[in-house]
């Protein structure tokens, strides 16, 4: 299979008339851009896997709960919960309070961020995500002859 990208550019498309046959533009119907879920957008901004997500899920349905209670929870070691919950505390999405126990010793407590907390966080990823996007798409040098990922 041949990548689009490693074609000519039409003569139509050269002299900056209107092609003689039809490519999609941005007011067609197709292609059609589907609507990312909330856990595709998630994933996508802040690179979290299926496995913080659920994580995230489970400190939304039971605040303050431990690493301990999470791992029971999800069926899960906790280094792996605690690895989970670095990766969401570094995305601002939960953060981790230490108690200390009457009988010596502390755990930490999880929360998930308060929703207007979470909706600015989520809101300031996504658009910092769409401008690197777009300046990815713009810095991308589409007129360089490139190997086809089907080629190598």
């Amino acid at each position: 299979m041949s990548s689009q990208l490693n074609q000519e550019v039409s003569p139509d498309w050269a002299t900056g008339s209107t092609p003689n046959h039809p490519h999609p533009t941005p007011d067609s119907t197709t292609p059609s851009v589907t609507t990312p879920s909330v856990q595709t957008v998630l994933e996508t901004v802040f690179g979290l896997r299926k496995k913080e997500l659920t994580t995230y899920e489970a400190i939304r349905a039971d605040p303050g709960a431990s690493t301990k209670e999470l791992a029971s929870q999800l069926d899960r070691d906790r280094s792996n919960i605690n690895r989970s919950l670095t990766q969401l505390e570094g995305a601002g999405l939960v953060t981790r309070h230490r108690r200390i126990l009457d009988s010596g010793g502390y755990y930490y407590a999880n929360y998930a961020a308060p929703t207007a907390v979470l909706q600015e966080i989520v809101d300031d990823a996504l658009d910092r995500w769409v401008a690197e996007a777009r300046s990815s798409v713009d810095d991308h040098q589409w007129d360089a002859t490139r190997e086809s990922p089907t080629e190598s």
